[in-house]
């Protein structure tokens, strides 16, 4: 199959830095797209950052939900691939294909029919924040099927060990984002900026083009079948192994629209403060998303072809690599504070705002890395179920804790909160996947993709 790159044989670390660097440049570029839109929103003031903020939580709900078929997509190719049957892998790319195009639809539409109502549970006290956050959620409704076709294929690619195509479609995308967000924003010449209808425009016209470069590579690489076929067994298999991820994420966005409510009690400013303190932490997710992908791949692909010992030094070697940089880091975030949230926004009081977030932050980041890592290595040996279960219940303990801390020490007791659950998770979640690398049955794999 053309794209498929072998990840059972050689070297593993050059093998996993060859196959991380292009998804962490691919998450670099998609997160800049959120950057690039705070950076140019942040000069209309706050209260535009705080429409955008309120409205992202339902675009990452449908990313949450979309999980459930690029991580069982991706996990079953990657299987598929180590046990050398490309057919299947094929099947399987078909399959979640019209399963993505079927939520999109459906959840755009969810969105066109609940987005007032959606907008209004945060009581922002403000008309005119609310009116534009609706504005911003409608526009990025409707790029949400081009968003789940980019997800779907830039996981299967990786699962294939090709990670560097989708670095290079982003690379467009970002491109063609970057050109048009100050001109839709603030407008140029005879043209009226359009405000934050203008910075979802500009995603969405750079999703559409993204989805349409990968049409044009998928078709020339052949990896969906012309027959118009539904393989309702493999679209359960797919479903069952995506599903742990996807409720994990659902709960994670649910749990955090109610932080945010709590938040809201300090203003819109303290949502501008955390959209951006997110954004900024978006250093962490996409370089160690990067290394989730690269582990989850190379892991899959050993575990279908029966090499455990391949597994465990690919673990082990991963696990180093993302404590130094989640060491630096915390490091970064801890000593230069209000120089990273000065990007962004400028008036003194949300600086300081600002900076306390990512001081408190920064002392999980490398807790929240080991975590990102480790779920990788879990979809990768198939136990997708394993993670949500303990993701679940320590980040809902963000709810309580914000609460008690809140009293003492307001709004950086939310911040505290959100810290200490994520050092939990961390050293968890790691002490877990090797109490499971003892534990792998390696025939499972083949009666697994034998039930196919």
């Amino acid at each position: 199959m053309k794209g498929k790159h072998e990840l059972t044989k050689g070297p593993i670390v050059p093998t996993l830095m060859r196959l991380t660097l292009p998804i962490i440049a691919t998450n670099f570029i998609s997160t800049t797209y959120g950057l690039v839109d705070m950076i140019w929103i942040g000069r209309l003031g706050s209260g535009p950052v705080a429409a955008i903020g309120t409205a992202s939580f339902f675009v990452n709900l449908a990313a949450a939900l979309f999980t459930m078929i690029s991580i069982g997509t991706g996990v079953k190719v990657a299987h598929s691939m180590g046990a050398g049957r490309e057919d299947q892998a094929k099947e399987l790319i078909h399959s979640g294909f019209w399963m993505s195009m079927g939520l999109g639809i459906l959840y755009m539409l969810f969105i066109f029919l609940a987005k007032n109502q959606l907008i209004g549970f945060f009581e922002l006290g403000s008309r005119e924040v609310e009116r534009m956050a609706a504005q911003f959620l409608t526009v990025s409704a409707i790029g949400t099927i081009f968003t789940f076709f980019n997800l779907l294929f830039g996981s299967v690619l990786n699962s294939m060990g090709n990670s560097g195509r989708p670095f290079r479609i982003y690379t467009v995308g970002f491109v063609v984002n970057l050109l048009l967000d100050p001109l839709l924003i603030f407008g140029i010449g005879g043209f009226n900026g359009l405000g934050v209808v203008g910075a979802a425009l500009a995603t969405l016209t750079a999703n559409m083009i993204v989805t349409g470069l990968f049409g044009v590579y998928v078709y020339n690489s052949r990896l969906l079948s012309k027959k118009l076929t539904f393989n309702r067994n493999q679209m359960k298999q797919i479903l069952r192994m995506g599903s742990p991820i996807t409720v994990q994420r659902v709960a994670f966005t649910v749990i955090s629209i109610i932080i945010a409510k709590i938040i809201v009690q300090w203003g819109p400013d303290a949502i501008a403060v955390q959209k951006i303190g997110i954004q900024i932490e978006s250093i962490s997710y996409m370089t160690i998303g990067g290394l989730q992908g690269a582990i989850a791949a190379f892991i899959g692909q050993n575990y279908g072809a029966n090499k455990q010992d391949r597994i465990q030094k690919g673990y082990r070697n991963a696990l180093i690599l993302t404590s130094i940089f989640g060491i630096l880091i915390s490091i970064l975030f801890i000593l230069f504070p209000k120089q990273l949230f000065s990007f962004f926004l400028t008036d003194e009081a949300s600086l300081k705002l600002g900076a306390d977030y990512m001081r408190i932050i920064g002392f999980s980041q490398l807790f929240m890395c080991m975590e990102l890592m480790t779920v990788g290595a879990f979809n990768g040996i198939g136990k997708t179920h394993i993670p949500p279960i303990f993701s679940i219940v320590l980040t809902a303990l963000r709810i309580p804790m914000a609460l008690v801390l809140s009293g003492p020490f307001g709004l950086n007791g939310v911040w505290m909160s959100i810290a200490l659950s994520s050092v939990l998770k961390g050293s968890i979640l790691v002490f877990w996947f090797m109490r499971s690398l003892r534990k792998i049955d390696e025939p499972l794999v083949n009666q697994s993709l034998k039930a196919m």
